[in-house]
């Protein structure tokens, strides 16, 4: 799998054990079709950078970009990476050596798993009719919460599969799904085209007993940045779920990066109940 940002969520390439149709070359899809022209094109980069260091996304990793790397990933020069690299350094990010690639030495502060205190109950609308485009898909090293929530060490491979969301023709999100290899690599490619990734999974037996949910706004990584129509300055709402069994073993990690824009479902609060309602599933 290749996504131009982290090169996860970068350039990475994900060995694809289904089908090689949908193994993307290394920058296939030039990341620097979303930077914005109109500012600082290293800030952009250097913005990009920081989020994925802060986000832990280069914990366990090595190969972090060089100035030539990034000046060929985002179709700048090597002036301009050097900028970003520079500023990277100042800040106490990375380390930089002459003659060798840059260490990142910023470690994170990675969100607990304690999970705060539940709602008393959420009841969920119809899901809806999204079409899909697989971007990518097969195991390579995940994110980092991907790894915690698997309770592996950072830095480890899962199988991982990223699909655009059209609704009503229009791109709508990018969703990122971990599971574990054994599991992944199980899943038919024709339902992976067409169908919700939860259906899918109960379709092959796995059953779901609870979600817990987080949502945020961030700035999207180019890979998804790219195929929502958007830059890397433009913000994105973020969901990050985890699917549990009955056994309370964690199924899947999932990331969406939604478009500011995109009709979200409304969300309802009944006081005298406690309890929420969402008009549609996301």
């Amino acid at each position: 799998m290749q996504f131009t940002d982290k090169s996860a969520q970068e350039p990475f390439t994900i060995k694809h054990s289904q089908s090689s149709k949908y193994n993307m070359q290394k920058r296939t899809n030039p990341s620097h079709q979303v930077l914005n022209s109109e500012l600082p094109l290293h800030h952009q980069i250097y913005l990009h950078l920081r989020s994925e260091i802060e986000n832990g996304d280069w914990i366990g990793r090595l190969g972090f970009p060089g100035e030539k790397d990034l000046a060929e990933q985002f179709g700048v020069s090597v002036i301009t990476s050097r900028k970003a690299l520079n500023r990277l350094a100042s800040d106490g990010f990375i380390e930089r050596t002459r003659g060798k690639r840059a260490i990142v030495i910023h470690r994170p502060h990675l969100r607990s798993n304690t999970i705060a205190p539940p709602i008393i109950q959420v009841s969920v609308g119809a899901p809806r009719l999204f079409k899909y485009q697989i971007l990518s898909c097969g195991v390579h090293q995940a994110p980092t919460e991907a790894c915690e929530a698997f309770n592996v060490d950072a830095g480890s491979e899962l199988w991982q599969c990223s699909r655009l969301r059209l609704y009503q023709g229009k791109p709508h999100s990018v969703t990122l799904n971990a599971q574990r290899t054994e599991l992944g690599q199980t899943l038919p490619m024709e339902k992976l085209q067409k169908l919700p990734m939860t259906q899918i999974l109960r379709e092959t037996g796995v059953e779901f007993s609870q979600l817990r949910r987080r949502l945020s706004v961030a700035l999207a990584p180019p890979h998804a940045a790219q195929h929502l129509g958007l830059t890397l300055q433009d913000p994105t709402l973020v969901y990050s779920f985890i699917h549990t069994d009955p056994n309370d073993v964690v199924v899947q990690w999932v990331r969406i990066w939604v478009r500011q824009d995109a009709l979200t479902p409304e969300e309802i609060f009944n006081y005298e109940t406690g309890t929420w309602s969402m008009s549609a599933a996301m």
